[in-house]
């Protein structure tokens, strides 16, 4: 099986190249380990009657240009509600464009240009304190509002991001895939990549898990950084400077999910947020939970009633604060009913009586999305946010557009400098540096 482009991963990201790149022109596969598209844009039933987005209620925004582009309506992806993007995040976006559509020179004297400030970048000299934002931008994370370059979480949109798609998430992923496969991308699904093949530091394909290779003139992987280089590469096959960059990158997953089943609908706005208590943040580093992680209440079923039988609701809560890594061990049955009682506790507070209308709930917790998407510690974001993790230091500054120092391997997810810029952003600017790299 031989292909120009290979990529890993049929989540947004992994569609939305596959889609640009098969329009034009180019042989492209995707190689996707679950039996469905998607990744976290899913919606699953997880009480009888009762469906919700396991891993966030929505999705940062679509760029208008790349939602036109994909004709994501025509294929079923019908947003409720307007976007709702800081103003330097399109600009951002459109940096990382740039530089992915510019090929680097590879000629012996080629110097190196200095890289132009990006879009943005004062924020990393600033902190959330006083942001109206700051609620929403941390919403399922943990960081301290008032430290310096908090306000970076402006520009990487948390679980409030874009409005709700009609249907749920799912509904997303299959306007996707049908986009990728109008396109002409092959798409094959429960197949794992076992390693990324390579030949004189220039990837040539994938060799999947059954034993089987897929060749390739590039490689996109839209895992996160440790996922693409420690799990596909052997050590002692990795140039030097991605071992550094690699061992360096921090993650910080946060969140957990509370997915609950209610026989009626509670007298709430659609939205509530409850600040976490003073010393929810130094918890998560202790590895601790909170006594009072800070939440977020949605009435997902208000904005989607198909979500709930008639008359029902669907509500979630999502957590922040909540650690990948306890200090006393993993993750036991107990420490998850603990967790979930005294989330329903904090709702029936807020919201008096709400308790006795609980059909069932399904609690997810980090190490949850971990197994479920692949991602290290479960780190929706696919590193932490930080000024030193962010813009072309989030990827390899010295190979900018998503380029890696194995020539021809791309990064197309969370953890590539257009990653945190919108839903589709990433995917899409490494098909961009595949093109322009080929061409």
């Amino acid at each position: 099986m031989r292909y120009d482009a290979a990529i890993i991963g049929a989540g947004a990201n992994g569609l939305a190249a596959a889609a640009t790149l098969a329009a034009s022109g180019r042989s492209v596969v995707v190689l996707e380990r679950a039996e469905a598209c998607g990744g976290r844009c899913a919606t699953r039933v997880f009480h009888p009657g009762f469906c919700a987005s396991p891993f966030r209620d929505e999705v940062a925004p679509i760029p208008p240009d790349i939602f036109r582009a994909l004709d994501l309506a025509r294929h079923g992806a019908i947003f409720m509600a307007a976007s709702r993007e800081h103003p330097l995040a399109a600009q951002a976006r459109a940096r990382a464009f740039a530089d992915a559509m510019h090929a680097p020179e590879r000629g012996w004297f080629s110097g190196r240009a200095e890289a132009a400030p990006w879009p943005g970048q004062d924020l990393a000299q600033r902190s959330l304190d006083e942001d109206a934002a700051t609620s929403d931008a941390l919403c399922g994370r943990a960081a301290d509002p008032g430290q310096t370059g908090s306000a970076l979480h402006l520009l990487a949109p948390g679980m409030g991001g874009s409005g709700v798609v009609m249907g749920g998430l799912a509904t997303l992923a299959k306007a996707l895939e049908a986009a990728a496969r109008k396109s002409g991308a092959e798409i094959k699904l429960g197949l794992e990549a076992a390693d990324i093949r390579h030949h004189r530091s220039r990837a040539t394909g994938v060799r999947l898990a059954d034993g089987s290779e897929v060749e390739a003139r590039a490689v996109i992987s839209t895992l996160d950084l440790r996922r693409t280089f420690f799990s596909l590469f052997a050590w002692k096959d990795l140039p030097k400077s991605a071992i550094e960059r690699v061992s360096r990158y921090r993650h910080a997953a946060a969140a957990a999910r509370l997915l609950v089943a209610l026989d009626a609908p509670p007298a709430m706005a659609r939205r509530l947020h409850l600040a976490g208590s003073s010393d929810a943040c130094a918890a998560w580093r202790s590895g601790l939970v909170p006594d009072a992680p800070p939440m977020m209440l949605d009435l997902v079923s208000a904005a989607d009633p198909s979500l709930a039988p008639a008359g029902q609701a669907v509500m979630t809560a999502t957590l922040g604060c909540i650690p990948h890594h306890l200090f006393d061990g993993a993750w036991t049955h107990e420490k998850r009913e603990a967790l979930r009682i005294s989330t329903l506790a904090r709702i029936d507070a807020l919201l008096p009586g709400t308790a006795a209308h609980v059909l069932g709930c399904t609690l997810i917790v980090p190490p949850d999305i971990e197994e479920a998407l692949g991602v290290s510690e479960g780190d929706l974001d696919g590193g932490e946010i930080a000024p030193d993790q962010m813009f072309a230091l989030r990827g390899f500054e010295e190979h900018p557009g998503g380029r890696t120092p194995v020539a021809g391997l791309y990064l197309g997810g969370h953890a590539s400098p257009a990653g945190p810029f919108g839903t589709c952003t990433a995917g899409v600017a490494a098909a961009r540096a595949v093109m322009a790299d080929l061409a």
